[in-house]
């Protein structure tokens, strides 16, 4: 296949959205992990049997 058919206008276009979207799905992904275990090491919850309490 000739390099001119695979570097075109439609070509670029298309590989730079992909490009684009998958960076911005990455970021995403990693700051949403992130925010979990920023707010699993914050979370002092105690289960209801360690607690002593109840009813």
């Amino acid at each position: 296949m000739p390099f001119s058919t695979l570097v075109n206008r439609r070509a670029l276009a298309f590989f730079g959205v992909v490009s684009l979207g998958g960076s911005y799905m990455l970021m995403k992904t990693r700051a949403i992990t992130a925010q979990r275990e920023q707010r699993q090491v914050g979370d002092y919850s105690v289960s209801t049997t360690r607690s002593g309490g109840g009813i």
